[in-house]
């Protein structure tokens, strides 16, 4: 979480959700036409930042994809049907383009859980996430906002891939 705590442009979606789902590392690979992904990570109910449950996401994906990766994830949820719809299991369709070389990336996505700006960076704390700003009020698709932050890796993909959460409540 502290990777995304650090980005100033996210401060608004911190004080306005009702909660959120961090990764601080999920690992992704992939050869030719299928790849997959998988990481832990922790629900949150904010404000206040209470730990309120475990998730593991679960990614497959089918396209053209080589080489691997480690990103950050957080998902923000905007009122607390959003926040229960999530907990109660949820299944996304989305589209990448990316690619990773070490710690540089850039990329775009499109997902049923609405799209994320493209984001340019060297370094996981200087990533800068485009899609958000500052100074207006945080903007959600079907009460979510999903952001990631690369963390390092070697990798192309253009593909279609579908991502599960599996959610334990505390």
């Amino acid at each position: 979480m502290d990777t995304f705590k650090k980005q100033e442009i996210l401060k608004p979606y911190f004080e306005n959700s009702y909660g959120c789902a961090a990764f601080s590392s999920v690992a992704k690979g992939g050869i030719f036409f299928v790849g997959g992904a998988y990481g832990k990570g922790s629900v949150y109910k904010l404000p206040e930042e209470e730990v309120v449950g475990t998730v593991e996401l679960i990614q497959a994906s089918g396209g053209f994809v080589l080489g691997g990766e480690v990103y950050a994830e957080i998902i923000f949820f905007q009122t607390e049907a959003d926040f229960t719809r999530f907990v109660e299991g949820n299944f996304e369709f989305g589209a990448d383009a990316k690619v990773v070389a070490l710690t540089a990336a850039a990329s775009a996505k499109a997902t049923t859980m609405g799209n994320q700006g493209i984001q340019v960076g060297m370094t996981a704390d200087g990533t800068q996430v485009g899609g958000a700003n500052k100074d207006a009020a945080p903007e959600y698709t079907k009460g979510m906002k999903v952001f990631t932050v690369s963390l390092g890796g070697l990798m192309y993909q253009a593909t279609i891939s579908g991502q599960k959460f599996n959610v334990s409540m505390s």
